[in-house]
Formats: C-alpha cells, structure tokens, sequence
C-alpha cells in the first residue's frame, strides 16, 4: 500500500498523489469491458493504466518494471477503505507542500528500492 506522488498520477487524479493498494495479478479479477494506454515512465519501463471505456474510471495499472504485481486506485474501493493504510510515498521529488501527508511516513524520491530518501 503506498502513495505516489509521479507527475503521471498527479495528472491522473486530478491531485497530489494516487493511493495505490498493490495485489498478485492472479489474485484479481476484472470483469466487464476494460481499454488501457500505455507510456514510458521515468523508470524507462512501460506503465500500462486500464480504465473503463464507458465512464472512464480508473480500474488498474502495471509496470513492465514489477509484472508480479498490479496496482488497484484505493478510490476504486469506494467508502470500504478502512483497510488502506499506506507504508510509504514514493516520487516525492514532486510531491507539493499543499498535498499534506502523514508525518513520519516513510519518502523516497522515486522508488523505495533505489535507496533514495
């Protein structure tokens, strides 16, 4: 569970951050009509979002980076979120003052394995 603060999620919410929840693919099931894009990201992997074609709602993203896991948007949850309790933030190189995070929580300017804090 973590928080990303990319210049891609920032545009992608509409806010400071996503609030990513992350999942073993072959845990998940997505029914129903997906479409997806797909972009180079700052790691140089290709980051793949999947949205509903019909009223555009974020359902899932990956990384050609880290294909063992698939990021589900915390929102998509709706009011059941209590679970959510995120470890970390990363790409906080572009993280803004106004986007008020916890103290304490652990910040990484880009992933949390380069060893940048």
């Amino acid at each position: 569970m973590l928080l990303c603060s990319c210049l891609d999620c920032q545009k992608a919410t509409g806010t400071g951050h996503s609030a990513v929840a992350l999942a073993a693919p072959a845990t998940v099931t997505i029914t129903g009509e997906t479409r997806s894009f797909v972009r180079p990201a700052d790691s140089g992997a290709l980051f793949t979002r999947r949205f509903c074609p019909t009223c555009g709602t974020p359902i899932a993203g990956s990384s050609s980076r880290a294909p063992e896991a698939i990021m589900l948007p915390v929102g998509l949850f709706g009011a059941d979120t209590e679970w959510f309790v995120p470890n970390q933030l990363i790409f906080a190189r572009s993280h803004h003052d106004w986007d008020t995070m916890a103290e304490g929580l652990p910040r990484y300017i880009r992933y949390r394995d380069s060893g940048e804090i």
